[in-house]
């Protein structure tokens, strides 16, 4: 099945569906610069070697770049529009999208929590975020546990094996808040994942699916939007 083929199962009539519009097409985005300095700091010499690796080309990279750098501002403005105060991430990494979220998160009072199986924080931005951030070497297991308020938004990048997502909603469902969204990257067929999710938005059926540039690999890369609880 192509992404389009997705179209008719979402309610183009779902406000949420009308927010989501109102944060703007992604390749419109115009990124401040604190969370351009973020993405600089935390994450561009990580998707330069990612691009060499996999052999793109300068026009190549540096078209990449441009989309990459777009995507975590894009993501904190869907905090923003849906007034979403905490968050939890599965998947940590460097932490680009985790500090990203700080940086939105204090400007509204709120905090983000994220886990991951290995500890590879930018330990600058870990020292700038410490007082609305807490991190979990662990899975989104045990995570649940640390987690004393309810939860807004979930962005899930972790493993993209067969299996693991509906894990990671498992384990963290009983942390929502009444009415969350959460957000699914890497909904393409060359993972494992993309079953996962594709069951998710099943299930709910009120989702949104969008494209967000391509990855460091030069592959295309989409993500999930589900509307309400799991």
């Amino acid at each position: 099945m192509n992404i389009d083929d997705y179209k008719k199962w979402l309610n183009d009539d779902l406000d949420t569906a009308s927010q989501i519009k109102r944060v703007g097409e992604f390749s419109e985005i115009t990124v401040p610069e604190k969370y351009l300095n973020i993405w600089k700091t935390v994450s561009m010499p990580v998707q330069v070697a990612k691009a060499k690796t996999h052999g793109l080309t300068n026009e190549q990279t540096n078209d990449c770049l441009r989309q990459l750098c777009r995507r975590p501002y894009y993501l904190a403005s869907i905090a923003a529009e849906f007034a979403a105060k905490n968050i939890v991430e599965v998947g940590t990494a460097e932490g680009l999208q985790f500090y990203s979220f700080a940086e939105y998160a204090k400007t509204v009072g709120g905090h983000v929590w994220s886990c991951d199986l290995r500890d590879v924080r930018n330990t600058e931005c870990a020292i700038e975020y410490n007082d609305n951030t807490t991190f979990l070497l662990g899975d989104s297991k045990q995570l649940a546990n640390i987690i004393p308020e309810p939860i807004d938004l979930y962005y899930v990048d972790a493993s993209h094996d067969y299996g693991a997502v509906v894990r990671d909603v498992i384990n963290l469902r009983e942390t929502q808040s009444e009415n969350p969204i959460w957000i699914f990257d890497d909904f393409d067929k060359r993972f494992g994942c993309h079953k996962d999710i594709e069951r998710l938005c099943q299930i709910s059926g009120k989702f949104k699916i969008y494209r967000v540039g391509n990855a460091a690999s030069g592959n295309p890369n989409h993500q999930v939007i589900i509307f309400g609880r799991l």
